[in-house]
């Protein structure tokens, strides 16, 4: 597979793209400058404890306060000072960061965690003897008063490199203590590297590397001579002559298609993805497939092709949370096997924890992902004005009885008429299809009203009725 990194270092605004054989498989956005919260550490002070909720509220200088879980055993109290790390739940408008004070200092090969002891090797690190030779390695460069994690990048990488990581690790977190003794209130203490630069950290065999800024291209060259990036890793330079970075690469297309609900299948397939508040619910169809002359085969084919496409999506969108999948219905038990076997597999390369849990009684096949960034939707999308978000507005059809029942109510209350409704063009053409019965009614499409929005207005004596509007009942359609 070929792994490729796409840095669009535009002003005030950086981009990444992770392309895989061609393909968009994760889409990630950061404004310049922007210090984060997630791995960021502040210095806070305890502002609430909740014991209900086995949680404490810390003022870390932002706007809202923390949620640090807290267990039986913690003693912290109201006014305490405490050292705690941004978690992958970023703050909303109405709640704040989610934060804890296990510290974990991320580095390409270690992760140092202070105040902890002993060390653990990554359990993607599957070979036992490999397992013994990382453990035995790391325990000799561990830190003082440290525990040491050793990630699963570290395969093949000398014990020098190890232990001048964990140094300069180590070194990242003494200067954190020593700026926290000299802080009066709370703020941040460590940021955290710029988006792209923890994208390098995490990813592992990466083919090329192609950035569009010349001080950010001058950057990775400086990182790869420290061998922070592989030296097999190809570092370019685009320059925006003539096409933008993303255009040259057709990412902006791709990005596009991960935004709507439908996506086609090569077979002639398709999955439909609907976001619910506690899960994603993801339909697979066989859509324009032809069924051949054994349809468990037909099947077949197109779950695995749609296994495959899921994986993607679900990184690409960064679906995190229960994630439902309805696969086509396959009688044999044998194909079944096959293709929660391939789901696996295809999920593998997943850097976020992601768990097939198996399928249901019902056939549907639960997965649940750990999200670490906000689901892309979100992140490039509002809430319709029109429908709030629910996909549907009501029918023109419907706006027009509505409006009449809310004549109807106006005649009860004492009012005569004659009356105008004001509405979109959609209700006005139902409108003038409906009978008037108990009053003079006139239609008046007003073009650019919301769709579900109409006024009503009485028309007093000697007030000509507007020349737009239309009587009710003069269509026969």
């Amino acid at each position: 597979m070929i792994r490729e990194l796409l840095i669009d270092d535009a002003p005030g605004y950086l981009r990444a793209a992770v392309v895989e054989d061609g393909r968009l498989c994760e889409i990630h956005g950061e404004k310049s400058g922007s210090a984060g919260e997630t791995e960021s550490v502040f210095y806070g002070r305890v502002q609430a404890i909740k014991p209900s909720l086995k949680a404490a509220f810390v003022d870390i200088g932002t706007p809202l306060n923390a949620f640090l879980p807290i267990t039986d055993g913690d003693t912290l109290r109201c006014g305490d000072w405490v050292i705690v790390q941004g978690q992958a739940k970023q703050a909303t408008e109405t709640k704040g960061l989610r934060v804890t004070a296990k510290i974990n200092l991320a580095g390409k090969w270690l992760v140092l965690v202070p105040g902890q002891s002993g060390v653990r090797v990554s359990k993607k690190v599957k070979d036992p003897a490999l397992r013994e030779a990382l453990m035995d390695i790391a325990q000799g460069v561990c830190p003082p008063d440290c525990g040491l994690i050793v990630r699963t990048a570290s395969e093949g990488v000398t014990q020098q490199l190890l232990e001048e990581e964990a140094r300069a690790l180590y070194a990242v977190w003494q200067e954190i203590l020593k700026k926290a003794s000299g802080m009066t209130r709370p703020g941040l203490l460590h940021g955290r590297l710029p988006l792209h630069m923890r994208l390098i950290r995490d990813m592992r065999e990466l083919s090329r590397i192609v950035i569009s800024s010349q001080a950010g291209y001058e950057a990775l060259l400086a990182t790869q001579q420290a061998q922070q990036i592989d030296a097999q890793t190809r570092i370019e330079l685009y320059r925006e002559d003539k096409q933008l970075l993303f255009d040259a690469f057709g990412i902006e297309p791709q990005i596009d298609k991960a935004l709507r609900r439908r996506v086609w299948l090569p077979c002639g397939g398709y999955l439909v993805l609907d976001f619910c508040e506690a899960m994603t619910v993801i339909d697979v169809n066989s859509g324009k497939m032809i069924l051949g002359r054994d349809p468990e085969e037909t099947a077949l084919r197109v779950n695995l092709e749609a296994a495959e496409e899921i994986a993607r999506q679900l990184r690409l969108r960064d679906v995190g949370g229960i994630v439902m999948v309805d696969f086509i219905d396959m009688r044999l038990e044998e194909h079944r096997q096959t293709l929660l076997t391939h789901m696996k597999e295809a999920l593998s390369g997943d850097r976020s924890p992601t768990t097939v849990e198996g399928i249901t009684r019902l056939g549907l096949m639960e997965i649940t992902r750990k999200r670490t960034h906000t689901q892309l939707h979100k992140a490039l999308c509002v809430s319709c004005s029109y429908c709030s978000g629910t996909g549907e507005v009501l029918s023109g059809e419907e706006v027009a009885r509505r409006a009449l029942r809310q004549v109807r109510r106006m005649l009860l209350s004492g009012q005569r008429g004659p009356f105008v409704i004001r509405c979109a063009p959609s209700a006005a053409q139902a409108l003038e299809a409906l009978p008037a019965e108990h009053a003079q009614v006139y239609a008046l499409p007003v073009s650019g009203r919301h769709a579900e929005k109409f006024d009503i207005e009485q028309i007093g004596e000697g007030i000509p009725v507007p020349r737009e509007a239309r009587p009710l009942g003069m269509r026969n359609d």
